[in-house]
């Protein structure tokens, strides 16, 4: 259930997302694109989703790490 929403929630995000991209795509060359509100707000998610990311990167890191420590002999075993 909890993938489902989690489903839906990252569809709504993309759908945002292509609703900008396409209201740019639409405006003539060297026009305004956004709105301070709206440019705030996609400031603030590029903000959480670097966040985001760089939490991924810091748990693969450290599932290496574990990896490494718990391989035969310290060291990472052939797979």
């Amino acid at each position: 259930m909890f993938a489902t929403v989690r489903a839906m929630q990252e569809f709504g995000r993309d759908h945002e997302i292509e609703h900008f991209r396409r209201s740019l795509a639409m405006l003539p060359a060297g026009a305004d694109a956004l709105k301070r509100e709206e440019a705030m707000a996609l400031l603030g998610r590029l903000r959480d989703v670097t966040a985001r990311l760089r939490r991924v990167e810091e748990g693969l890191r450290q599932l290496l790490a574990d990896d490494a420590a718990t391989a035969p002999g310290g060291s990472r075993s052939a797979r």
